[in-house]
């Protein structure tokens, strides 16, 4: 009876230490269990965080890209604007300039060929102008020539301008355009200017 008893003794003992090892293997699996579901969802967190950051990220630029584009375009398309408005104004000038000149234009001549002059540091000069011009060119040449030691010598090919004259020396190596329209072209380019720096 007592062997009985020593035996079911030593069976509860063994049993008692089999569930706590038990107890003790699932206590650790337990631990590293919520350790891992804890870092796990740390983890989760900061991808979710890093991804929202990402996507926030992103939409700033692509709203930047937006907006720098439509501004863009805005401006793209105010330029084709006043380009255009601005060939019209000029387009009108040349027109009202080639049928009305006015008083002043031989003054205007005149000064044309003394702005060529003064570019030029050679002795012989070349003056071009339209036919419709020449008879005035010729009285300025010879007004000038009687004042400057230069030689000024009216070409004999005419231009195809709307006015004003080319001055040259005789090899056409120095060059100064002071014909109606490239002075408008040089007036066009100066007011475009001024426009864009209205607009900064």
């Amino acid at each position: 009876m007592s062997k009985k008893l020593s035996s079911e003794n030593i069976l509860d003992d063994v049993s008692k230490d089999f569930e706590d090892v038990i107890e003790s293997i699932l206590k650790t699996g337990l631990d590293e269990a919520n350790k891992i579901i804890e870092e796990s969802s740390t983890k989760s967190k900061n991808e979710e965080r890093h991804i929202e950051s990402q996507q926030s990220k992103e939409f700033d630029i692509k709203s930047r890209q937006i907006i720098g584009t439509a501004e863009m375009e805005s401006r793209n398309s105010n330029l084709l604007l006043l380009e255009k408005n601005i060939n019209k104004v000029f387009s009108a000038a040349l027109k009202e300039l080639s049928s009305n000149k006015g008083k002043n234009y031989p003054k205007s001549l005149e000064l044309f060929i003394n702005e060529g002059l003064d570019s030029i540091d050679e002795s012989e000069i070349l003056i071009s102008c339209n036919k419709k011009d020449s008879s005035i060119v010729k009285d300025i040449i010879d007004k000038i020539s009687s004042k400057s030691k230069k030689t000024l010598q009216l070409s004999d090919e005419y231009l195809t301008t709307s006015g004003g004259v080319i001055v040259s020396n005789t090899d056409s190596t120095v060059v100064v355009n002071n014909t109606i329209e490239d002075r408008l072209e040089r007036m066009k380019a100066e007011l475009r200017t001024d426009i864009a720096n209205k607009f900064k």
